[in-house]
Formats: structure tokens, C-alpha cells, sequence
């Protein structure tokens, strides 16, 4: 395995926990010399443009002065010697547009829509006269973008609030970017998409400018803040070659802008209900006459901005409720009463006593066959039975169900959510060259599932509430020292705090009978989980409280030089993760049928996982601090950029970017790293061993768990060329760091820090013979002990699996580059064509598993087969002492194949090398919103390759290059708004009377429709390979396309011809891919639609009724057909990937 180094690395420095002020000490240290200009993120729109006279010469120094219509903020500049100029970071809204020049008459141009992030093009031409005449023209700009080479889409302020939007999730319309795949959800880990074939999920979401992500797996990115799309403006999508100002991306950057206040006070009032009264069933439920869930959601809320000092001070505040209620039910197989006691006579099962094994042939050595003699009328003595088990089974409820022996319970409830959402943000002009605003939100959700298991038992079921909690704060000011200059800094902080509170905590496991170390030593008292086989388990060991913070600081200024706009800047955060999460705190015990039947075969009709239960007999463990850390990190970038307008119709974008990850520290030093050359202290065992785990903060070592890769350069390039009136060719080459696993995040491996005792209830673990001394009723009898942390150095972890990050992890990149024509059509609309492509390097190619450094080689497997299970001296014996497979005078062949034989296995976290490779054409049409009519569709034809899967060979994971699991090779989606002609302010009712108009006027609508390819299927065979740590096994392929065709409903039981693949011969790899191009999953044909009434109630307010339906046809997407070659159901359809369809109600105040 070849491992990667830096070319070379920083001294290793701790950085102080604590030391937030840093970000801003860099972020005002970027700025100490006067002639330096930077900028950061910016979140305004830019309008350029040209000022002529009527022969085409330029007008120099002529004055340009555009105005925001809602809160009369200017902005005034003088053209260049070349007649243009250049506006920057104008806040997105409505303008009007004033030239003067001496000599030619005033132009005014009104009714400029500018949206977030667009660059618009204006060129004006002055006709000679004087000032005072002046002419006015009402008109939009043009949409072509001439400055820019960027591939971006805007999701604007129309269409969030008119298009049908399930649950109201402004990040759901991130479907209408060309370049997207995948799904948003409505929680805060809703990164489950792709942008320009990025990775899933490795996106940045800024919101107001500064980040609003948080780290949920080292590296990807959740979304931190959820808007009302009452409160928003608009938010952009940058999806290739994007500024230098952005970066620490994969997977495009989300841009988000909440609304600010104007001179004139609006506000809307909403409520949306949605019940399954006028919802359909899905396909399946249909299908087994299953009936139709209950299901009720009403979400209300409001917004309001105006005025608190007139052209000064702006507010806005906005709140949304959601509360909703799906009824679930439960079919469990609890044990009877007699059962409970021990009782098994009426179940036809025999019971065998454990502890009557005997060898069959007596004195035969080794014994080839055990036997056992069954209870006399298969019911277990009182004597026998465990009072831990006999107390736990008393949590069981009584069955229900008459006469069933199985799925004996049945009861059923519902499931509140309820989530509660506001924002607030003020809006300040200090003076004409000063500005600030401050705006903070706040998101809780709570999920509290209703128990089903009646009284005491309650206790046991094994629910989780769920508390989620998340606030933003940002806090922006800008200076305009002159004209042409903007000096921004911004402030932000997003907290994101999960809480999964199980109903049992604080449960006393003294009072089930368990000794009292067990609630001294488990630390999160809990109650435990008990798992008798064929019946519904007892408990749930899952409790966790994670919280992830995000401080950050960027500051720039942003200066126009001629032709030239520079842009300077700093990026810097804190990240910081505390993770505390539970599992087998309190013990979790399982109880299997081998106990209580004849020893050495499973025979049918013969043991039982409650007879086992109640003798006390079972595997499982109890963890100790399963997951406490708290760890820190800093990322700092610096950019520069320039915007060169090189010719009239040429402009070159230069940039130029530099990012730093500092690596992780944690609290406390709970942490370690894989050091795969080192030498291993059992090397006087089997010369030459290698490898073992190396703890931060001790002996030296630094605090940190990885080497700082300062090899992060990142050049950006494009261009922008209008080659004719109503046309521009852009195109660019950008490279971009995306966020490292070196970030703080909670999976840092826990070696070390956490404690897994073993129930072990037989001799010698040997599965067959009861152990009495270690019984349930006390199945730790060796006690307990804390962590040891760093004390066994790299003896830690031998003898079993180890998980560890490597110390030189490079940060993954992009190379993104794109070619594009934009055409400016009659009707305000633009057509764009576009290549995009995107080059993935160096990515993560395994988090926990896909990956098995101790996975015996493939060679080896095939040309040893059956030997590899051959016993052989074990050279570690004496030294390892823990574990079961090295601890013993012999182990296999296979163990002592393995790089690190010391390791059952050794799992690499996080480990980079993957690589991905994207390529599209994409297709867009975008009609902008006039005489009615809105309209936006795109096209893109598309191929994604990577190799981020589980492997079947560590040592070769390129052979697993192939397309990826979320590649979708056409999508078709259009989204249109319309305001049905008729009505007194509409092109047809003019003369309509009040009545006629109530009735036939004020109808809109609006719609979205989706059509795309179905995804890659993965072919797997059952994985006979595992005990040589191989991760995964694919099916074997003859090499025929197994797509099927024809009516889906009659594929739904062989959707593709099964007899092309197999199950692999013994000790072989699977000859199929990872994915398979030729052979994918159903497609998707989605329409959502809504029809809107409004009715003008008083001036200024209209009421505004809503019926939407999603799915609106109910075209079912079926899902996924089973892929495992050795599955009953390989090659079935047995489930819906979509919602049926869904309609709500809505009625909305607005004015």
C-alpha cells in the first residue's frame, strides 16, 4: 500500500484551545498595509457596463449613480478612461439607473431586477443635449453575463416562494440546478447531494456570507441553518470555476441571503395543512390492500420587515411552526407468560439442558460430537432460572393477539414532530460610505414517539426522543472608502447540537438484579439490551449529545483600477466538534437458540432464545466511554483575484488561492494515529513487523493527529468574451481544496479511550460448555477497569480490530474546468449550452471499513485456498494475550499473511487516494418573469466515475473504478410560473365587475416537472471471504447486458435477467464492477403542481389561497431491486422510492 507523504510539513505547533480571537487577529492582519485591498465572500449582485455616444466613442467620466428603489441606498461612480464602469456588492432587489455626462442629456433607466450573485451588463448611449433632458427607459438589464466565467444558477425570491415546496424547504429547490443529483432532506444532515458530480455531501453553504455548514463526517458538510423562504431573498449556487474568493468546497458552494427591511413596511401570514385524508397509498400498500397511514401537518408562520428609522434602519423578522403527527403501528413476538417462567411445553420446541453436554463417545479426545439431555417436558426447573432474566422479562408486554405463537403483540400510536423556527435581522446605514446588519436564527426541532408498550414496560421499548437545536449569527460591516473601494468583514457563528435522549435514561440496572459495578463503570445508565433470538429485543443502547460550532471570520476589500477589479481576502474558522455518544453502556446480551439445543449443528424444532435468556446464557459486552471527545480546529485561506476587462469584450478572471486545514487537536490528547512503518515491539516475534498505534501529546509527540499538508495552492483561470451582441462564450479552469479529514470532527478512533469488556458464559469461549461463574446474573465476574489510554503505546489494539487515521492525509482538490455558449433571446430569456468537467483527486476513499490493510492478498487467497485455514505455530504466543484468534499456541496461515498480523484487522479511517471524473453537457433555458410568464428547464446528459466504494482488493481499490452509485446519465427538469391571463390587471377582464373577477380573476399556475435516468445497480455475492478481511464481494458477470425491458409492474419479480451473474467460485474476487453502467435502477417522472387564487381584500393586502399537489400524477418511482446473487428476492422490486402523491392546503396573507 503505498503511502502518501508531503513534500513537506510545517513544525508542529499546538494552537491553544480557546483562542477563537486568532481568526480575528489574521482576518485585521490581512489588512495592515494600506495598499493591500482584499474581499471576501460577497453576497451581492455586480452591474457593469459601457457609456458611448452615439458615433460608439467612449464617455469619460461620466457619473453613474444606481439607486435601491426599497431603501434609497446609492451607489455613485465615474467611468474609466475606456467610458465603464464597474458596481460592485449591490444588495440583490429592484434599481434604477442615472447617467450624466456634460454635454449629453440625462439617462434614467428604472425597474433593474438584480439577484444575488448575478453579473449584469448595462451599456448605455448618451445623446448630445443638455442635462436637464432627460431620457427615461423602463427596462430590465440584460441577462448575459460579460465579466464573469463562473457556472452558477440563482434560485430567486419568485420561485421560492410560488413553486410547490413540500414542507417548505428552501434547500429542496436546489433540484432546479442543472447540475445537480441526489436528494435535500429537512434535517440538518441534509447533504445527501451532488453538484457538478462532486462528492455527496461536500459542499459549502454560506448563509448572509459566512459559513452555515458543520462537519458530520470528517470532511462532508451539513447545513446548519434552515430559513423560512418567507425571510429569504434568493439564494445562487456556484457549481464550477467559481472566484478565488470561494473555496473549501468539492461539490459547488450554496449561497444563501436572508431579506432585509425597506421604506415600506410588507409582511405575509401563512398556514399550510396537509392530511392523508387526500393523500394516495403507496404502490406496495396498494398492492397488499394495506392501508393508508394517518397523517396530519399543519404549518403556520409569518414575516415581517419595514422600517425602524426611514432610508436608515431596516428590519425583518420571520417565524415558521411546524407540527405534525403520522400514526405508526408495531407488530412485535414477545414471549408468553408460561414462557416467561420456563415453560415451553406448548411451543413443539425441544429444550435441551446446557448443562448436560457430554461428549458422545466417551473418552474420545479431541471430542468430535457433543450431546445434551432435553428438559423433561421441556420445562426449565425454577431452580435454574436467572432472576436478572426473569426480572427483565417482566418488560415484556402481555401478547394481544389471539392465538398467534409469533408477531403475538400489536399496538398502535403516533409520532409528533415538531419543529420551531425564527430569524431576525437588522439592517443599519452608519453614514453614506458606512453600513452593518446583524442577523441570528433559530431552529429546534423535536421528535417524541409515543410509547406503544403499555405502563412499566414503556421503560424497555427502546425509544429515542430527538432534540435538535441550531443557531446562526451573522454580523457584517462594509465601508466604502471611496468610489471605487470596499472594505468587508463579516462575523459568524453556526452551532448545531444534536440530542438523542433515550426514554430509559437514568434507569437503575441494580434494580433487574445486575451488579452495582455495572451502573459504577457503564457510565450513560440505561436500560440494557436484551436480544433473544426469533423475539423482539428488549432496550436500546443508543444516547448521544453532539455539538459543532463553527466561528468565522472573513474580511476583504474589494478595489476597481481601470480595467482591472482586484479582490483580496481572508477566510478563517474555528471548527469544533464535542461528541459524546453511548452504546452498551449498560450491557447488551444476546441470547441465541445454540445454548438449549443438541451441541454442534442447528437442527429445526430444537432450542429457543428465551429458554437460553433464562439460563443465564448468551454472548455481549458492556462499553466504557464508547465515544467522548472534543476536538478543535482551524482553516485559514487567503485569496486574491482579478477581474481583468482586458478589451471591451474580453475579460480575463485571474485568481489565486491559498488554504490551510491546521489539524485536529482534541481536549484532553484522545487520540491517536496508524503508523504504518514503524517498527512494532513484537518485531523480536516475526522480524521485520511493522505498524502500531502512535498517541498525540505524549513522548513528544504533537498534539495534533495529522501533518499539515501546505502543499494547497490554488490557481483559478476563465475568461469572458462576447463575441456578439447577444452572445458570450465563457470558459475557465479552476483547482479547489475541499474541506480535509484533518478537520475536528467525533470518529478520531477510540483506541485507547474506550473499554469493550466480553460476557463470555462458556469455557474458553467455546460455545458449548457453560462457564457458572459467569452467568447472567454477573456476566462481568473479572470486573472492571478505566481506559488505559496512551499506556500500552503500540502494543494497543494487538490481538484484535484496529481502526487508525494515517499521519500524512493529504486535502482532496478538484480540477474543474467548463466551456459554455449564453445566448440572449427575444422575451428576456437566455439559452446556454455548456461542457463541464471535473476531475476528483486525492478524495476519501473509506471512512469506517471499504478498506482492510490486514486483508489477506488476493493472490494468496486464490493460489492457497483451503490452506490459508491451516493451523500453524503462532509466534505471538505468550506476548498476546487478549483477543481469540492470536492469543493461542497455533493460528492460520491467513493470520501470519496479513501485513500487520499482529491486527485481526486494521481498518484505515478516512484514508484518501479515491478518485472521481465527471463530464456533461448541459442545457438551460431560463425565461425570467415578464408579461406573466416565468420559465426555467435545463438538460444534461452526463457520466460520473469513482472509485469511493467498499473494495474487494485494499491493495488495488482503482479495479473498482467504474461509475457511481448517484450518477444520473440524463436528467429533465423545468419549472414554470404563470399568471393565467384573465382578471382586471391581466391582458384578458379589464371590464371584468366584482364579481366576475372574484370569480375568473387572480389564478396562477406553477409547477415543477423531473425527468431523469434511474442510478447504477451494484451486483453483490455473499461475502465467503470475510475471515480474510476482504470488505466486499461482488457477484460474478458472464458479460451480457442483463437490462430487461418492457412494462415495469410486469418485472417487478425478475426486474433484470438474474441468470447473468453468480455467486464467485471458493476463494475467488467477483469479476463484476462496482457499478454497472449498463444496468440501472428505475428512472424518475415527477410532477408537482399548485394553482393559486388571490384576492384583493383592503389596499395593499391580498389573501392568497394555495392548493398544491405533489406527485401530482402519482407516477411511482419503484426502488432499487435486490442485488445480493445469493437473496430469496434477487432480482425484486419490493419497495417505492417516492411519495405518493400528497396535497395540501394553503391560505396566505400578504401586503
Amino acid at each position: 500500500m503505498k503511502i502518501w507523504r508531503p513534500r513537506n510539513s510545517w513544525p508542529q505547533r499546538t494552537l491553544q484551545r480557546g483562542s477563537a480571537a486568532t481568526l480575528l487577529l489574521a482576518g485585521l492582519l490581512t489588512f495592515q498595509p494600506a495598499n493591500l485591498p482584499a474581499r471576501a465572500q460577497s453576497i451581492g449582485a455586480s452591474l457593469v457596463g459601457a457609456i458611448h455616444d452615439s458615433n460608439g466613442r467612449s464617455i469619460r467620466t461620466a457619473t453613474i449613480t444606481v439607486t435601491n428603489t426599497a431603501t434609497n441606498a446609492r451607489t455613485v461612480q465615474k467611468t474609466n478612461d475606456r467610458g465603464e464602469y464597474t458596481l460592485l456588492d449591490l444588495q440583490p432587489g429592484t434599481y434604477s439607473l442615472h447617467v450624466e455626462a456634460d454635454g449629453f442629456r440625462g439617462y434614467d433607466q428604472t425597474d433593474i431586477r438584480l439577484d444575488l450573485n448575478q453579473n449584469a451588463n448595462q451599456d448605455v448611449t448618451l445623446q448630445v443635449g443638455q442635462l436637464d433632458q432627460v431620457i427615461t427607459v423602463n427596462a430590465d438589464v440584460s441577462g448575459l453575463d460579460t465579466v464573469s466565467s463562473q457556472v452558477s444558477d440563482e434560485v430567486n425570491g419568485k420561485e421560492l416562494r410560488e413553486l410547490p415546496l413540500n414542507t417548505r424547504n428552501p434547500y429542496a429547490l436546489l433540484a432546479l440546478i442543472p447540475s445537480y443529483s441526489g436528494s435535500t432532506g429537512d434535517d440538518y444532515n441534509s447533504n445527501s447531494f451532488s453538484i457538478s458530480g462532486g462528492r455527496q455531501g461536500y459542499h459549502d453553504t454560506l448563509v448572509d456570507g459566512t459559513p452555515a455548514g458543520f462537519p458530520t463526517v470528517n470532511g462532508n458538510s451539513g447545513i446548519g441553518v434552515f430559513p423560512s423562504i418567507d425571510a429569504i431573498g434568493e439564494f445562487h449556487v456556484l457549481a464550477q470555476n467559481f472566484p478565488a474568493e470561494y473555496g473549501r468546497t468539492l461539490d459547488g458552494v450554496v449561497n444563501v441571503v436572508f431579506k432585509s427591511g425597506a421604506n415600506q413596511f410588507h409582511g405575509t401570514a401563512f398556514e399550510f395543512i396537509r392530511n392523508s385524508a387526500l393523500d394516495a397509498n403507496t404502490y406496495f400498500a396498494n398492492l397488499h390492500k394495506q392501508p393508508l397511514p394517518l397523517f396530519h401537518r399543519n404549518q403556520y408562520g409569518g414575516e415581517l420587515s419595514g422600517p425602524i428609522f426611514k432610508d436608515r434602519t431596516f428590519f425583518m423578522v420571520s417565524t415558521e411552526l411546524l407540527r405534525s403527527n403520522q400514526s405508526t403501528e408495531i407488530t412485535n413476538t414477545v414471549p408468553t407468560d408460561a414462557e416467561r417462567q420456563g415453560d415451553f411445553s406448548q411451543t413443539g420446541e425441544t429444550i435441551y439442558n446446557p448443562f448436560t453436554t457430554q461428549c458422545a463417545v466417551v473418552g474420545q479426545t479431541p471430542c468430535q460430537q457433543y450431546v445434551r439431555t432435553a428438559f423433561q417436558n421441556n420445562i426449565i426447573p425454577t431452580s435454574m432460572l436467572s432472576p436478572v432474566a426473569l426480572k427483565a422479562l417482566s418488560y415484556y408486554p402481555e401478547p394481544n393477539v389471539p392465538g398467534a405463537t409469533v408477531n403475538n403483540f400489536y399496538a398502535t400510536g403516533g409520532s409528533p414532530n415538531a419543529t420551531t423556527a425564527w430569524d431576525v435581522r437588522v439592517d443599519h446605514t452608519l453614514s453614506e460610505r458606512q453600513k452593518l446588519f446583524v442577523r441570528y436564527s433559530n431552529r429546534v426541532f423535536e421528535s417524541n414517539p409515543e410509547n406503544l408498550w403499555p405502563g412499566k414496560t414503556a421503560v424497555a421499548e427502546g425509544l429515542i426522543d430527538g432534540e435538535d437545536f441550531s443557531r446562526g449569527l451573522t454580523a457584517a460591516y462594509t465601508l466604502f472608502p471611496k468610489s471605487n473601494m470596499i472594505f468587508d468583514v463579516r462575523l459568524g457563528f453556526s452551532r448545531t447540537l444534536y440530542n438523542y435522549l433515550n426514554k430509559s435514561l437514568g434507569f437503575d440496572e441494580t434494580t433487574l438484579g445486575l451488579p452495582a459495578n455495572i451502573n459504577q463503570f457503564g457510565g450513560t445508565p440505561l436500560f440494557p439490551v436484551f436480544s433473544p433470538q426469533a423475539y423482539t429485543g428488549l432496550g436500546n443502547n443508543g444516547n448521544r449529545h453532539n455539538a459543532f460550532m463553527t466561528y468565522s471570520l472573513l474580511s476583504s476589500l474589494a478595489w476597481t483600477h481601470g480595467q482591472h477589479t482586484f479582490k483580496f481576502g481572508f477566510d478563517g474558522r474555528l471548527i469544533r466538534v464535542n461528541d459524546h455518544e453511548s452504546a452498551d453502556s449498560s450491557g447488551n446480551f444476546s441470547f441465541g437458540t445454540s445454548w438449549t439445543q443438541q451441541p454442534n449443528k442447528a437442527v429445526a424444532g430444537q432450542g429457543d432464545g428465551i429458554a437460553s435468556m433464562l439460563l443465564g446464557l448468551g454472548t455481549g459486552d458492556m462499553i466504557q466511554h464508547y465515544k467522548d471527545v472534543a476536538t478543535q480546529s482551524y482553516y485559514f485561506a487567503g485569496y486574491l483575484q482579478d477581474d481583468w476587462r482586458i478589451l471591451p469584450r474580453l475579460t480575463l478572471n485571474l485568481g489565486l488561492r491559498y488554504d490551510i486545514d491546521v489539524p485536529r487537536t482534541e481536549r484532553y490528547n484522545r487520540m491517536n494515529f496508524f503508523n504504518p512503518t514503524i517498527s512494532s515491539p513484537l518485531a523480536s516475534s516475526v522480524p521485520g513487523l511493522e505498524g502500531g498505534l502512535v498517541f498525540v501529546g505524549v513522548n513528544g509527540q504533537s498534539r495534533h493527529q495529522y501533518n499539515i499538508d501546505a502543499n494547497n495552492l490554488a490557481p483559478r483561470f476563465g475568461f469572458s468574451y462576447q463575441a456578439a451582441r447577444q452572445t458570450v462564450v465563457h470558459g475557465g479552469a479552476a483547482i479547489v481544496y475541499g474541506p480535509s479529514a484533518q478537520a475536528a470532527a467525533g470518529t478520531v478512533g477510540p483506541y485507547g479511550f474506550r473499554v469493550q469488556n466480553n460476557w463470555i458464559s462458556s469455557v474458553n469461549n467455546d460455545g458449548i460448555h457453560p462457564q457458572s461463574t459467569s452467568l447472567l446474573d454477573n456476566p462481568f465476574p473479572q470486573g472492571f477497569q478505566n481506559p488505559p489510554g496512551a499506556t500500552a503505546g503500540l502494543l494497543t489494539g494487538v490481538g484484535g480490530q484496529i481502526e487508525g487515521v494515517l499521519q500524512n492525509t493529504p486535502t482532496p482538490y478538484v480540477v474543474q474546468y467548463s466551456l459554455d455558449v449564453q445566448q440572449q433571446l427575444p422575451g428576456n430569456t437566455i439559452f446556454d449550452i455548456a461542457y463541464v468537467g471535473d476531475r476528483g483527486r486525492k478524495q476519501q476513499q473509506s471512512r469506517e471499513g471499504g478498506i482492510d490493510f490486514d486483508q489477506v492478498p488476493a493472490a494468496e487467497i486464490l493460489a492457497q485456498g483451503a490452506n490459508l485455514q491451516t493451523a500453524v505455530t503462532n509466534p505471538y504466543y505468550g506476548q498476546i494475550t487478549t483477543g481469540g484468534a492470536i492469543n493461542g499456541t497455533t493460528t492460520t496461515v491467513a493470520q501470519l499473511l496479513k501485513k500487520y498480523s499482529q491486527y485481526t484487522s486494521m481498518l484505515p479511517l478516512f484514508l484518501s487516494g479515491g478518485n472521481n471524473q465527471y463530464d456533461a453537457l448541459q442545457v438551460r433555458l431560463n425565461k425570467r418573469f415578464r408579461q406573466g410568464l416565468q420559465l426555467e428547464g435545463s438538460y444534461v446528459w452526463a457520466k460520473n466515475y469513482d472509485n469511493g466504494t467498499n473494495h474487494q482488493d485494499s491493495f488495488n481499490p482503482m479495479a473498482d473504478y467504474a461509475v457511481t452509485s448517484y450518477d444520473v446519465r440524463q436528467r429533465f427538469i423545468v419549472s414554470y410560473i404563470y399568471d393565467l391571463p384573465f382578471g382586471r390587471d391581466r391582458q384578458f377582464g379589464k371590464s371584468f365587475n366584482g364579481i366576475e373577477n372574484a370569480v375568473l380573476g387572480g389564478w396562477q399556475i406553477n409547477g415543477i416537472t423531473t425527468l431523469q435516468g434511474g442510478n447504477p445497480l451494484q451486483i453483490s455475492a455473499s461475502n465467503n471471504l470475510s475471515t480474510f478481511n476482504v470488505q466486499t464481494l461482488r457477484a460474478d458477470t458472464n458479460g451480457q447486458n442483463a437490462t430487461l425491458h418492457g412494462d415495469i409492474h410486469q418485472r417487478l419479480n425478475a426486474y433484470f435477467n438474474k441468470a447473468d451473474f453468480s455467486q464467485p467460485q471458493s476463494y475467488h474476487l467477483g469479476n463484476g464492477p462496482g457499478y454497472y453502467d449498463n444496468l440501472r435502477g428505475p428512472g424518475l417522472a415527477s410532477t408537482d403542481l399548485s394553482l393559486f387564487k388571490e384576492f384583493h381584500a383592503v389596499e395593499r393586502l391580498n389573501v392568497q389561497f394555495r392548493a398544491e399537489a405533489f406527485n401530482a400524477f402519482n407516477h411511482v418511482q419503484f426502488g432499487n431491486p435486490d442485488t445480493g446473487v445469493t437473496d430469496a428476492g434477487f432480482g425484486t422490486i419490493t419497495s417505492q422510492n417516492n411519495l405518493p402523491r400528497q396535497i395540501q392546503f394553503g391560505l396566505k396573507l400578504l401586503f
